[in-house]
């Protein structure tokens, strides 16, 4: 009885300690400075819209607004982030898609930036082996 309830406990913990977490995935949503002025608000009125349910960070300086959107969902894409109503000021209220100029998400870029990155690794080791082939095969004189 003593082994089987300390196996039970031993598989409890053992699940906990290496259950998966779900991964978060960060989005960068970029505004347009004078459609922001235009709707007389700013990324850190919009960004107290979002800051209760996800993790955020608001930015503005020379460039376009941005706001850093972090999601503990997996499966949350740009579209459904889109479909959030924001508040852009004490009587405006609309979809973030209207007002946000892009969503980007950061996690798929860098995937994607990944990918590229070693299929140009590759053919870069195909181009150096094909190259040394050539130099293998020209005779010296």
């Amino acid at each position: 009885m003593k082994k089987s309830l300390f196996i039970i406990l031993f598989l409890f913990v053992y699940t906990l300690g290496f259950a998966n977490n779900p991964g978060e995935k960060t989005f960068l949503v970029l505004f347009d400075k004078s459609e922001l002025k235009n709707h007389k608000t700013s990324t850190d009125y919009i960004e107290m819209s979002l800051m209760n349910i996800f993790k955020t960070k608001a930015y503005t300086g020379n460039s376009d607004a941005a706001i850093l959107v972090k999601v503990p969902y997996d499966n949350l894409d740009e579209c459904q982030l889109g479909y959030i109503f924001v508040r852009l000021n004490n009587k405006t209220v609309v979809p973030l898609q209207d007002i946000a100029l892009k969503i980007i998400d950061l996690d798929q870029s860098k995937n994607t930036f990944n990918y590229l990155l070693s299929s140009l690794d590759e053919e870069k080791l195909i181009k150096n082996k094909k190259s040394s082939k050539a130099l293998k095969t020209t005779p010296i004189p």
